[in-house]
């Protein structure tokens, strides 16, 4: 009876132990998504953030960087443990957040009222998660910020279901599936960390991240106003200007207070609708 010899050298064994499995399986996906979005979308982004290459390329570098640390100590540890974020953890999140909050701004996917506060949450959750699991050695919150930068996958192959099968295809516009993904992949990657309550707490954090962009572009436009101006207080003026600098407030009335000029460049964006472009 003939025996099948083994197509690979005998050196080369495919690795069986699941941590390992998963650091391959999310290297493949990562690099496939990346390669697929640069090559459709690089034009686009090149015009979106002509002015925060800088901002973008940190965004990606260190939101990468802490990504893959994580799963890299896990395939390196001999039984499954716990994994705690070190100062390197902490820089990369804070660096990923600040540079989020640049990009954020001239967000005009989908629809920006509720397209925008799913990262605006990640946004301000991510660093305070990653921070307090490292003050107070909670590896629980470290794992919920990574799981959550999966976010940026999901919503790429939510987009690449909605507008590629015939689920979506011809009954809404692109822009409607950007508005639908984002926030579904959002919360279906903070689910994923497995940690009780922060589905539910993200989903409120998105909420009321909303309302609040509402209330700052509402205040804003008394302080625009000559006849209201007078009637708002030091401190909440200090406040909505410090939250309107952040992002937190609605486009047309950011195009209305600064001189974005990415708020105003026409873009040839299947993914933004025809108010915003």
């Amino acid at each position: 009876m003939l025996s099948i010899p083994n197509p690979l050298p005998l050196h080369l064994k495919l690795p069986d132990d699941p941590e390992t499995v998963a650091l391959l399986n999310r290297v493949v996906v990562y690099t496939a998504v990346i390669l697929y979005h640069t090559i459709w979308h690089a034009p686009t982004y090149h015009i979106k953030f002509a002015k925060n290459t800088t901002s973008l390329t940190l965004h990606i570098a260190t939101g990468l960087l802490e990504y893959f640390r994580y799963w890299l100590a896990q395939a390196q540890t001999a039984h499954p443990q716990p994994i705690l974020p070190d100062e390197l953890d902490v820089l990369s999140s804070v660096i990923w957040s600040g540079t989020s909050f640049v990009l954020l701004r001239t967000l005009r996917r989908g629809d920006p009222r509720t397209t925008r506060p799913p990262y605006q949450a990640a946004a301000c959750l991510r660093p305070l998660a990653t921070v307090a699991a490292y003050a107070f050695r909670l590896p629980s919150l470290h794992t919920l910020s990574v799981y959550a930068l999966e976010g940026f996958v999901w919503t790429r192959l939510a987009i690449f279901y909605f507008s590629r099968t015939p689920y979506l295809r011809g009954v809404v516009k692109d822009s409607t599936v950007y508005a639908i993904s984002v926030p579904l992949a959002a919360v279906f990657s903070v689910h994923q960390s497995q940690v009780p309550g922060a589905s539910l707490g993200f989903v409120l954090a998105m909420a009321y991240i909303k309302q609040l962009n509402e209330w700052v572009t509402l205040r804003s436009r008394c302080l625009r106003d000559p006849q209201t101006k007078d009637d708002v207080s030091v401190w909440e003026r200090y406040l909505v200007v410090g939250l309107r600098t952040l992002g937190f407030v609605e486009l047309d009335e950011l195009r209305a207070v600064s001189e974005e000029q990415a708020l105003e460049k026409k873009l040839n964006d299947q993914y933004v609708s025809e108010t915003q472009s």
